[in-house]
């Protein structure tokens, strides 16, 4: 408990400072500087090296900024809060681990898919991502940005791919795009959650049962 308080005062300190720079800024004075692309990534990968090893809880700004380089001003001036820097490390760092692709057919696409979170859930970047599941349940400001950066875009490009497969007449007409992609990643996350085994052929079996129910209807 110590050790957070110190790194939430240190956090708030760094507020302090970094509302100063906006204040001196609006009165005239040198505002903040345009932001560096290669200094934000820098800070995005040192937040997300930072996040594997300790958690949100136990990460600070200060410690953020210390193995960037920068100056906790530096990240306030272009974050609110230190949630929104870890949780846009997590996007920038797996941005590009779970796409829905684009070669094949939409129902090969949404097969593809599925056996990738199984491979994904038991990768350490996918231990990040159920440490976010965790944290979020605590912290409301987290939950919402995650919300909204993570599931709702997510959500929308999954449920798109199934539409497609309805479209071409891969899935019945009477699927409901949002319950089938509940359907095929709820389980697997519930599983992985719970420490319990998570691989390509549960994955596999899982979307066979969907699919095959889908078509039963």
């Amino acid at each position: 408990m110590r050790g957070r308080s110190q790194a939430t005062q240190r956090d708030l300190e760094g507020a302090v400072k970094a509302k100063a720079v906006r204040v001196r800024g609006a009165a005239g004075h040198a505002a903040g500087r345009p932001r560096s692309e290669k200094t934000r990534k820098a800070i995005l990968r040192a937040a997300f090296a930072l996040l594997k090893r300790d958690g949100f809880d136990g990460v600070s700004a200060q410690h953020i900024a210390e193995e960037a380089g920068v100056s906790t001003a530096t990240l306030y001036r272009w974050w609110d809060c230190k949630q929104a820097i870890l949780l846009d490390a997590y996007l920038e760092t797996t941005r590009e681990i779970l796409p829905y692709g684009k070669r094949g057919s939409p129902l090969a696409r949404l097969r593809k898919y599925t056996l990738r979170i199984a491979e994904f859930l038991n990768s350490e970047n996918g231990r990040v991502f159920l440490r976010l599941l965790m944290a979020i349940q605590e912290n409301p400001a987290l939950h919402r940005a995650f919300y909204e950066k993570v599931f709702v875009p997510r959500r929308a490009e999954g449920c798109a791919v199934v539409r497609e497969a309805v479209d071409a007449g891969e899935l019945p007409g009477a699927v409901d795009p949002d319950l089938m992609i509940n359907m095929l990643t709820a389980p697997l996350i519930m599983r992985a959650l719970l420490h319990q085994n998570v691989d390509t052929s549960a994955a596999q079996r899982l979307f066979d049962s969907v699919v095959g129910a889908a078509d039963r209807r």
